[in-house]
């Protein structure tokens, strides 16, 4: 019997949030419901089984919801119901509507589901909370995605104001008496992540919430992990991998994410709030080396911990404020939805386990991200010829900073998405200068992109799988970050042409791979020989949450031996 692979989503912070945010609404933009045009085969699409659950409100309507537990500071929500909105015990209330009569129908719906006698129930009204303009129209059903321009990128407050998505009433955890502050971390570092972890108020019922969505799986296969790593998430995510890897034994893969901005914690200046990154991230690649299947270093920045200028990494075609949460956001969750399709797609024999051994052997957990969005192949070009001048070092952008693999001795598994099997190559009698290719003889573009890694790539094992679906960028994604070099559907247009101000980008190719190579252990040297300039004892955010000395000792400790796993001598 054929079971649905079910993946368990966590996401720890209120950056993973708005990656998470991204990343579902893309889920739900690929539901495919009719494909008139039957561009894409349906076995091309995600089996959203994989991360979705199917379940029934007290109205017996079918529900549809992400599989996932979301962690973040009290405001952060909004003017989400953190008991969600799907399951009758929340309405909200659009501006015009009448209180009188929202709550004689709430009164009528839980007598008519027996969740109250006549006359019983007490109905409160949550006060207002500031709501974007496009969730007003979505809640009204006047959403345009066509032709409104809802300035999310100047606008956006919180990750909910661009959630098209909608949770399951178990999603949301927020952390009781944990404010967000626009100015400084409320949770700041690792140790006050850990104490969290462990309050009894919320740790019974989050782990609670663990076992009722384990249960509810037929073959669960493991879990997909975002945190924040640049304050106090950090130390609640590592806790949360220890405690499934206690409770339920599978793949995880995890992705920590760096803010795209210097964010302050308090009472510490510029130097301390550096410091402050840097243990947060020690501790984090301990426990990740121990716990973790995989785990993967996200952020828009080239350099991270004592990174001052905040230079973004310069991805072709792409123009995005080096410091927005909500465009930045979207480039990860670009990244991240891509880069696990290998593994989501309808028709694959891919697992999340296998996806990590293959790119992380004899302990190299840490992996590095890169991505092309868009791709970068011109209108009408095909495959072949696109790769036949691209430069092999300029076709991937790092999204792991400070993480360069290099082109020799790489182990990596990437995804391509949104090139046309049509756009292969040409056929016989028209291929002209292609037939002369060795290329030519590949039959997909998975099989293609094999062989050109394997040519440019010296010594190095490239595993490729590929769908025609694109990458949707219609709203809620910042479609304003393309270039005007590219077409609506993402190619390049020829070079005197650019796309028109009332076009917008709805879709486009792109191409997402994690690697593996000796060379990131430059990375871990890089963190190493910043915590030489730390004098713990200074750190009064860490004398206050416990953290004890020797527990940073191990850590330093261990982050040396991992980074033996990424000496030349001990390469496969």
């Amino acid at each position: 019997m054929n079971h649905t692979r079910e993946i368990l989503t966590f996401q720890f912070g209120t950056y993973a949030n708005y990656v998470g945010a991204h990343f579902w609404n893309q889920q739900e933009a690929n539901f495919v419901y009719d494909d008139p045009a039957n561009e894409v085969a349906v076995e091309q699409y995600p089996n959203n089984d994989i991360l979705y659950r199917e379940g029934r409100n007290e109205q017996k309507q079918t529900t549809y919801t992400p599989r996932l537990l979301s962690v973040d500071l009290a405001g952060t929500l909004a003017h989400l119901p953190i008991v969600g909105e799907l399951y009758g015990n929340y309405v909200q209330r659009a501006d015009e509507a009448p209180t009188d009569d929202i709550v004689e129908k709430l009164k009528e719906g839980a007598e008519q589901n027996k969740l109250s006698t006549s006359g019983q129930l007490d109905v409160l009204q949550q006060p207002t909370a500031p709501m974007s303009e496009y969730q007003r129209d979505l809640l009204k059903g006047t959403l345009n995605t066509q032709d409104k321009d809802y300035k999310l990128a100047e606008s956006c407050n919180s990750w909910a104001d661009y959630l098209y998505a909608r949770y399951h009433p178990r999603t949301f955890s927020m952390l009781q008496g944990i404010t967000r502050k626009s100015d400084v971390q409320s949770l700041a570092t690792h140790g006050a992540g850990v104490e969290m972890w462990h309050s009894t108020a919320f740790n019974e019922d989050f782990c609670d919430r663990i076992r009722q969505y384990a249960e509810e799986c037929d073959a669960l296969q493991g879990f997909q992990l975002l945190f924040d790593i640049d304050d106090g998430f950090s130390g609640m995510a590592s806790k949360c991998l220890e405690h499934l890897n206690d409770e339920y034994t599978r793949a995880s893969y995890v992705l920590p994410l760096h803010y795209p901005q210097n964010i302050s914690y308090a009472q510490a200046d510029m130097r301390t709030a550096h410091s402050i990154r840097v243990v947060n991230s020690v501790l984090s690649y301990y426990h990740l080396s121990e716990q973790a299947s995989m785990f993967t270093p996200l952020s828009t920045l080239e350099t991270i911990w004592r990174n001052s200028s905040l230079k973004s990494r310069n991805l072709t075609g792409l123009q995005f404020q080096a410091n927005n949460l909500y465009q930045t956001s979207a480039v990860l969750a670009a990244y991240l939805d891509t880069v696990t399709l290998g593994f989501r797609l309808r028709e694959t024999s891919e697992s999340l386990m296998r996806f990590c051994d293959r790119v992380s052997p004899s302990g190299r957990k840490l992996t590095a991200a890169s991505l092309a969005l868009p791709l970068g192949m011109q209108q009408q070009q095909d495959l072949i010829d696109y790769l036949n001048v691209a430069d092999s070092n300029a076709l991937l952008t790092q999204l792991t900073p400070g993480c360069e693999p290099g082109s020799s001795y790489v182990l990596q598994s990437l995804v391509a998405r949104g090139i046309p099997d049509s756009r292969l190559k040409r056929p016989l009698e028209q291929a002209a200068k292609q037939v002369q290719m060795a290329a030519y003889k590949c039959d997909s573009v998975s099989h293609m992109l094999q062989l050109y890694y394997q040519c440019n790539y010296h010594s190095s094992q490239t595993h490729a799988s590929s769908t025609p679906l694109p990458l949707k960028t219609h709203l809620p994604f910042p479609y304003e970050i393309f270039n005007s070099s590219f077409a609506s559907n993402g190619f390049k247009l020829l070079d005197d042409e650019h796309r028109s101000v009332e076009q917008r980008v709805a879709s486009a190719p792109a191409l997402a791979a994690v690697q593996n190579s000796s060379k990131l252990g430059n990375h871990l040297d890089a963190l190493h020989g910043q915590t030489h300039r730390i004098q713990l004892a200074k750190l009064q955010s860490y004398s206050q949450s416990g953290l004890e000395r020797d527990e940073y000792e191990t850590a330093l400790e261990q982050l040396l031996e991992f980074r033996d796993n990424y000496a030349d001598a001990h390469y496969l």
